[in-house]
C-alpha cells in the first residue's frame, strides 16, 4: 500500500497565511523557513513581525537571540535573551 503523500511546510504555510495574514504559527514557521533557506534578514523580518503581534510568542526570542548570535550582533543576542527570559515569566 503506497504511503499518503503529505504536503510540503511551505504549503501549509503558503494556506495559512491566505486564510489569516496574522497567523502567529505560520508566522514563526515562515521566519524558520526564510532563515534555513539563507534568507536571515528576511527571517528576522518576519519574527520581528510575530513579536511585534505577541512578544511573548513562545520561543521567539530565543529564536531571535540564535539568529542575532549567527550574524555575529552579541549585543543583540544578549537583547533578545534577556526579552526572552522575561517573556517567559
Amino acid at each position: 500500500m503506497p504511503r499518503p503523500t503529505r504536503p510540503e511546510t511551505s504549503v501549509l504555510v503558503r494556506e495559512r497565511l491566505e486564510k489569516d495574514a496574522n497567523d502567529l504559527d505560520a508566522l514563526f514557521v515562515l521566519a524558520a523557513m526564510r532563515t534555513q533557506a539563507g534568507k536571515m534578514d528576511e527571517g528576522l523580518s518576519v519574527l520581528d513581525r510575530v513579536l511585534m503581534m505577541d512578544p511573548s510568542y513562545p520561543g521567539a526570542w530565543f529564536f531571535k537571540e540564535k539568529l542575532h548570535k549567527m550574524r555575529g550582533e552579541p549585543d543583540q543576542a544578549e537583547t533578545a535573551h534577556v526579552r526572552g527570559e522575561a517573556a517567559e515569566l
